[in-house]
């Protein structure tokens, strides 16, 4: 009888499954799993956002097709090409031609809240004068107008050319703002035969999680004199928002400010002497802004801590009863006591 008692403690005794056994078998799943969870998110794509801040003589700015924008344009001379249904009294005809050139027709208007609606797929160009002053180029990339101007009370969708000039001798008496969605190009490459360039500036690139409170940024550069930001087309998915921004223009001072924002695989600075790159977050920083990568990984390293530190009081007698491994720990506990 006493051998069959013994017998059934001892296949029960194997039977039994270690405890320790199992949590060492849970931390080396876990690690497996993590590797591959952090994995996934480095070949999957992800969203990175730009915001760039800078302060440029020019900014070029592709506008997209089927886009709207609406820039008020008080104070400025309007050069065209050919003849447009403006009305004459407005024309400048004496002295010399503000346009720069005798085959631009040039308008000049008293009346406030002069606005020019601009229609897309056409090319923008602004820029300061070093001696003062600022113009807009705008030019259809089709057969079309690039828009139209507009005086409230005055003059209603008046039609635009082709080519179209917007010149301020001087700088405009207020403050103006031109908002702008489609590629835009900030400063000019470092060249002889041009003097307009990006004075300064800084991109910085944040997560693309759209709650706020998740928002991290990943990483920051600054901008030197002669640096060219291009803010092109999203890739690899086309149907994303295009970059977005506005430029301010204020009478005090000869730059431009510029602040955009988009996705940051469309973000690509050239710098002179070099090759250029493209500003993408590499594979650590990826990780780290990750909040899920830095959640889990918080419990695994703690789970593991919790092993590691379990260790020395279970021993080789990993398979001794929960109950006595318990008060091991509680002498070991005691005799490490200051007061024992």
């Amino acid at each position: 009888m006493t051998d069959v008692a013994t017998g059934d403690r001892a296949e029960e005794s194997r039977a039994r499954l270690s405890w320790w056994k199992v949590a060492v078998a849970i931390m080396i799943a876990a690690i497996v799993a993590f590797i591959l969870f952090a994995g996934l998110h480095l070949v999957l794509p992800t969203k990175w956002e730009f915001s760039v801040e800078v302060e440029t003589q020019i900014a070029e700015i592709l506008l997209p097709r089927g886009t709207e924008t609406r820039w008020q344009v008080d104070g400025a001379v309007l050069c065209a090409r050919e003849r447009l249904d403006l009305p004459d009294d407005s024309r400048v005809t004496s002295g010399a031609n503000p346009c720069g050139s005798r085959t631009w027709h040039a308008w000049r208007f008293e009346e406030p809240e002069q606005v020019v609606r601009l229609d897309g797929d056409l090319a923008v160009m602004l820029q300061t004068n070093p001696g003062g002053g600022f113009a807009i180029s705008l030019r259809a990339n089709h057969a079309g107008s690039v828009g139209t101007f507009s005086i409230v009370g005055l003059i209603e969708d008046a039609a635009l050319g082709r080519a179209v000039n917007l010149i301020w001798p001087a700088a405009p008496a207020g403050t103006r703002i031109f908002p702008f969605y489609g590629a835009t190009t900030l400063g000019r490459a470092v060249s002889w035969s041009g003097s307009h360039m990006l004075e300064s500036g800084r991109v910085i690139v944040y997560t693309g999680d759209e709650s706020a409170d998740r928002r991290t940024k990943v990483d920051e550069a600054a901008l030197m004199l002669g640096d060219q930001v291009r803010l092109g087309e999203p890739q690899p998915e086309p149907r994303q928002p295009w970059p977005k921004g506005f430029v301010r223009v204020t009478p005090e001072g000869s730059l431009m400010q510029v602040v955009a924002f988009g996705r940051a695989d469309s973000l690509t600075i050239e710098r002179y002497g070099e090759s250029g790159y493209d500003f993408r977050p590499g594979p650590l920083a990826r990780l780290a802004a990750n909040p899920a990568i830095g959640f889990w990984g918080s419990l695994l390293a703690a789970y593991m801590t919790l092993i590691v530190s379990l260790h020395p009081f279970v021993g080789k007698d990993h398979d001794a009863p929960p109950a006595d491994l318990w008060r091991r720990v509680v002498r070991w506990f005691t005799k490490a006591s200051p007061s024992s």
